[in-house]
């Protein structure tokens, strides 16, 4: 299939005004939305963004987010959340028997019940899935691979943030025939939150329309 890579650092990265290529944009772009972009550069916020603006539009969504937990200025952990707000610790410098990325220890248990409920609730719930991060603690879980690629195959669609590395199963979602991947600057962030959610607004309201019809 042919593969979708916008790095879309503005509100017209893809050429089109956004509110007249809304219904093009669905007729031509696969449901899976992929934003990649350095640590810090504003995913979370960006797919927190979305996420509530399209929730403010009457749609339901579901799935999760990865958060910092800080003391002070020093970063000594991550916290997974769903939408619905509850929340378990992901990674902490403390957890010293868990699996490790980098200087955290990950809570892989803690993450399945947290995240993995979340997506499995929202398949059968949400309008729209919202997955942060597609991230090297995240990926330690293999029922989260496993369900990562049974969630792009379905027709709700998915908005997620990817950390780009070098294994081969990141590549292989990159890679898929039906994605499209954005790419994130910090100088970008306000274009690509439009780009997004008119591309997202339009694909949700066909869904809709198919499903009222």
């Amino acid at each position: 299939g042919r593969r979708w890579r916008m790095r879309s650092e503005g509100a017209k990265a893809d050429g089109a005004t956004p509110r007249k290529g809304a219904r093009l944009v669905r007729r031509v772009m696969p449901n899976n939305i992929l934003v990649t972009g350095k640590p810090g550069s504003g995913k979370t916020t960006l797919l927190v963004k979305l996420a509530d603006m399209i929730g403010m539009r009457g749609f339901k969504t579901g799935g999760f987010v990865t958060e910092e937990i800080r003391e002070g200025k020093n970063r000594v952990g991550f916290e997974v959340r769903d939408l619905g707000g509850d929340a378990a610790v992901l990674a902490h410098i403390d957890y010293k028997e868990k699996p490790r990325v980098g200087k955290f220890g990950v809570d892989v248990k803690a993450f399945e019940r947290v995240g993995l409920r979340a997506l499995e609730i929202g398949k059968k719930e949400a309008d729209l899935l919202v997955v942060d991060e597609i991230g090297r603690m995240e990926m330690i879980s293999a029922p989260f691979r496993h369900a990562l690629l049974e969630l792009l195959s379905l027709p709700v669609p998915l908005l997620a943030s990817i950390h780009v590395g070098s294994d081969e199963f990141t590549a292989t979602l990159l890679d898929r025939g039906d994605v499209v991947v954005h790419h994130l600057s910090p100088s970008g962030r306000d274009g690509l939150l439009e780009v997004i959610d008119d591309s997202l607004h339009a694909i949700l309201k066909e869904r809709k329309g198919f499903r009222d019809a």
